[in-house]
């Protein structure tokens, strides 16, 4: 199977057989007395595979890397590489997704979950106690068939993302609506919040999140998902009354209800003066 990749404009030809691709190089006939090689011009990307081969997606090495690679999607997800944040630790730039990616029957389709927005949201909105965010519990996105059904990555429309990235935004979003009912206030249950995801976002129930960098995919998709909860799920407070023995107590309900508006702010990277106000691991 060929593929042909076009990398700083210039058309590339890949090779995937026996599970391996290599890259395509045209034999030039020069004299026979000429015994100097010939220097091969290798593209400036990255080729991320599936483990079968086939290429899936490309990305821009950053100027301290490797110039070019064919990796699998699995080993890049070991050494933490990342496309969909930019001000985030490990980024490097998508540069070309295969075109058959949303082609159903395909090897580079089934290599996701096909998931849109939408049906993110419609599984961030249920109301959920914040233990089942645990990992394997119900409210685990990453591994409900609703979600990421155990994938590596999903795709979510129109760009692919790592599934326990993606996986975040339901734990961000409920987490959010859980401290402004308790606060009242919006600023305080972002802080609050982005504070907790940090601490407990990857889903460890006892042990909370390993030590190292916090500048990472995990914490970014989690802003992601409390800036998209403060724009589309509003505070409201009601006031009850209840009866003591005949006598009657005033109470006040507070909820925070799914009011939709935007949904930029969870589709698009965090920018720099978000993170700059949001962003608790600079704090």
């Amino acid at each position: 199977m060929e593929t042909i990749i076009n990398i700083d404009g210039v058309a590339y030809t890949f090779v995937t057989q026996d599970q391996v691709t290599t890259l395509k190089v045209l034999a030039e006939t020069t004299e026979s007395k000429d015994t100097k090689p010939k220097k091969v011009d290798l593209p400036s990307a990255w080729i991320i595979t599936r483990k079968s081969g086939v290429p899936l997606f490309a990305l821009k090495p950053g100027k301290d890397d490797s110039p070019f690679r064919i990796i699998t999607a699995e080993k890049l997800y070991a050494e933490k590489g990342q496309w969909f944040e930019p001000l985030a630790r490990y980024y490097r730039e998508l540069i070309w997704i295969n075109p058959e990616t949303t082609v159903v029957g395909t090897e580079s389709n089934a290599a996701y979950k096909h998931v849109t927005w939408q049906e993110l949201i419609d599984f961030a909105i249920v109301d959920r106690f914040s233990f089942t965010f645990h990992s394997g519990m119900p409210g685990d996105w990453k591994f409900r068939a609703v979600g990421g059904a155990e994938f590596l990555m999903v795709f979510m429309e129109d760009k692919p993302y790592w599934t326990d990235g993606i996986g975040q935004v339901p734990f961000a979003v409920n987490t959010y609506r859980k401290y402004l009912r308790e606060t009242k206030q919006v600023e305080l249950a972002i802080r609050m919040a982005g504070e907790t995801g940090v601490t407990w976002g990857d889903g460890k129930a006892y042990t909370g999140a390993e030590r190292g960098p916090k500048d990472v995919y995990d914490n970014f998709i989690i802003l992601r998902g409390i800036l998209w909860a403060k724009e589309n799920c509003k505070l409201v407070v009601k006031k009850d009354t209840v009866y003591d023995k005949g006598i009657p107590h005033t109470i006040e309900l507070t909820d925070a209800p799914y009011v939709p508006v935007s949904n930029a702010k969870l589709i698009n990277s965090i920018s720099q003066g978000d993170m700059d106000q949001y962003g608790t691991w600079k704090k």
